[in-house]
């Protein structure tokens, strides 16, 4: 009887370190591809796993848009008044005002190109009245379509414990889009956006880096690391790609490129639907979603060390006011040249700054005065928006956040 009661404690122990073995390592990604035509998935690998969704959400927010315009609850053409609670939003964000009168198109549009938190907020405001009522009305329609691992509690896909997804929901609802609302998808291919004379590019990069790509939407933040919902067409066959977690937006373009160029590779058979995977959840799927990347492309780094322009957070001190972000360092160098002179009798005392950051998978150098007081920072950025230019007042504790999406 000992004997055996020890041979059922050795296998427990066995099956509790095998059990731990097999859960997905914090730093690990997770992916799903399916065909678009039937839903029969080619490949998986912890399709099923909670995941952060990151901005991915606003491709939810998106469908609650699209159901509300069928419903007749509002038209894309519509006017929607930004409130304060959204242009308030952090970063990343197109730089909406409070009281600025826009049509749900242009919202919808600036969400999803720019991946704009301020236009997501004003979109959920317009449905749902309040941010947290259309949150709930999100979760109950993403269950009702069979995401079924999938919780919000924002528009925008901001940090939050309790928002999670899952590689499959993501997929599902990328489907849903397709099939329900085709007229529509347009919106996740778009280049670029402009609203009230100012433009900005698409923060989608699979875009134009991977041949047939025609949408859907990226998403990071440091505890999800790179997400990305890519759809690609070759040959009249339609995929989709999901990717969760990549380590950068390097990682993430090869990973979906390897899965989409497996995809179209093979002769489109599956196996599994895609809306029967979560019947099969596995133990290594149970976990929480992981938290990932305390460093690297979360890090701020430096860019260069000059005499006169920090280029180094741990240098900054202050208040400070971002101008934009560019993809050269020269063109930050002349924005903050030409703001220096222009706000010259406003800010007496304001150091150049020059960071290198990556967001949404593409790498910018963000160019700023800083060093202000919270008054001075504030009337620079009236000046700006006077003007119709972009300008953010960022207080010390958000400068110095290296989770901040701040640009």
């Amino acid at each position: 009887m000992l004997l055996k009661a020890s041979a059922r404690w050795i296998w427990a122990i066995l099956a509790l370190f095998v059990g731990l073995a097999a859960v997905p390592a914090a730093a690990r990604n997770v992916s799903v591809l399916v065909d678009a035509t039937d839903g029969a998935v080619l490949r998986a690998d912890g399709a099923n796993a909670l995941w952060y969704p990151a901005s991915l959400t606003k491709m939810m927010t998106a469908f609650m848009v699209f159901e509300a315009a069928k419903s007749g609850k509002l038209q894309f053409a519509d006017k929607i008044t930004v409130s304060a609670a959204a242009a308030g939003q952090s970063p990343t964000k197109f730089g909406l005002k409070t009281g600025q009168k826009i049509t749900v198109e242009q919202a919808l549009t600036a969400m999803i190109v720019v991946s704009g938190n301020d236009a997501a907020v004003a979109l959920a405001e317009a449905i749902g009245g309040t941010e947290e009522r259309f949150a709930s009305m999100m979760t109950h329609t993403a269950h009702a379509i069979g995401m079924t691992r999938s919780e919000f509690r924002n528009a925008s896909g901001l940090p939050n414990a309790g928002q999670v997804t899952t590689a499959h929901d993501m997929a599902l609802l990328a489907m849903r889009i397709l099939d329900n609302y085709p007229e529509h998808y347009h919106f996740f291919s778009k280049r670029s956006v402009t609203i009230a004379g100012r433009t900005q590019p698409s923060v989608n990069g699979i875009l134009s880096s991977y041949q047939g790509a025609d949408g859907m939407k990226t998403g990071f933040t440091c505890g999800s690391g790179y997400n990305l919902v890519a759809s690609a067409k070759r040959n009249g066959r339609r995929l989709i790609g999901v990717v969760l977690g990549g380590s950068n937006r390097g990682e993430r373009a090869a990973l979906m490129t390897k899965l989409l160029n497996a995809g179209f590779a093979e002769d489109g058979k599956g196996g599994i639907k895609l809306k029967d995977m979560p019947i099969k959840v596995s133990t290594a799927e149970q976990g929480p979603p992981p938290t990932l990347l305390k460093g690297g492309d979360c890090n701020q780094r430096v860019v260069e060390e000059g005499n006169s322009t920090i280029t180094s957070t741990a240098r900054i001190s202050g208040w400070g006011v971002v101008f934009g972000a560019f993809p050269q360092k020269g063109q930050a160098e002349s924005t903050i040249a030409g703001m220096k002179v222009k706000l010259k009798d406003v800010i007496k005392k304001g150091r150049p700054a020059i960071i290198q950051r990556t967001w949404e998978g593409l790498t910018r150098y963000s160019a700023l005065l800083v060093g202000l007081d919270q008054a001075e920072a504030g009337k620079a950025c009236k000046k700006v928006w006077a003007e119709k230019g972009y300008c953010l007042a960022l207080s010390p504790a958000v400068l110095a956040n290296p989770d901040a999406e701040w640009r």
